[in-house]
């Protein structure tokens, strides 16, 4: 079997929310106010690279700050959406369970996370996040949140052992997303029968192998739309799906903006 574009949902959990964007403004500008009188300017600053992912996190897990490049990494439309939110409100489980816990040891100890490697990736690329993340202290030297900085560095060795049973499987999908992928295959490599690849995968990565597989093939699509001229219908091509209509409708199902939409937001001159 072949997994069809119509099953397919965002990877992102977006739970109900009810604060409005004013009370989220507000909420923002008294942490940025604690932090210090550079704190907005700080922001501002990575707000300008488009490669340095960036965030800021208050003493209770909620997200501060989330610079452009991060939402575009998580799939979020703008920074609002998520400040005042909880990863355990945004992301899996999977994820939110480690991004929470390594803020927390910053703000448990009052010591620098320095150069530590990850392969927690919010896109669900098994691209290795190299990431430093450093306590936030108010005028009196209390630890009030904590800010980090992370890079993404490609590795062929990136599929992390959290992946476990499905490691295999992971990795075969990485290295051939343009091709043609059944289920039968995929259990296959994983040395598994089809029911019992179906519901581990899914336990673990917290979305379908159809899901995933899509979600693989949308950001090839995302790197080739911003760093190359290849016509879209040549990209869908690239990227294993059965013709340019195909591709449009997944890519607006989990980006939620049409591929020309993105390469115009995105494309690098």
């Amino acid at each position: 079997m072949r997994w069809r574009s119509e099953t397919l949902q965002p990877s992102i959990n977006r739970k109900a929310y009810t604060m409005t964007v004013t009370e989220k403004r507000k909420l923002q500008r008294d942490f940025l106010r604690r932090v210090g009188p550079n704190a907005e300017t700080f922001k501002a600053l990575f707000d300008t690279l488009p490669d340095a992912t960036f965030y800021m996190m208050d003493d209770q897990d909620r997200i501060m700050v989330y610079n452009r490049r991060n939402c575009e990494n998580s799939n979020i439309r703008n920074e609002m959406e998520i400040v005042g939110r909880k990863s355990s409100e945004v992301f899996p489980a999977v994820l939110a369970e480690v991004y929470m816990a390594r803020d927390r040891e910053v703000r448990r100890t009052g010591k620098p996370i320095l150069n530590r490697v990850y392969g927690y990736g919010a896109d669900r690329s098994t691209d290795l996040r190299i990431v430093n993340i450093y306590p936030l202290r108010d005028s009196k030297g209390k630890i009030i949140g904590t800010v980090c900085l992370y890079r993404t560095v490609a590795s062929a060795d990136s599929k992390p052992d959290w992946y476990g049973a499905i490691k295999k499987a992971v990795a075969h999908i990485d290295e051939h997303f343009s091709e043609p992928l059944t289920l039968p295959d995929l259990a296959r490599v994983s040395g598994m029968s089809e029911t019992s690849f179906r519901r581990t995968f899914k336990q673990v990565m917290e979305m379908t192998p159809g899901n995933y597989i899509a979600t693989i093939r949308i950001n090839q699509a995302r790197k080739l739309l911003t760093t190359t001229g290849m016509k879209v219908s040549a990209i869908a091509e690239a990227c294993g799906f059965y013709d340019q209509s195909h591709f449009i409708r997944t890519f607006k199902r989990i980006r939620r903006q049409t591929p020309a939409q993105y390469r115009r937001a995105h494309f690098s001159t």
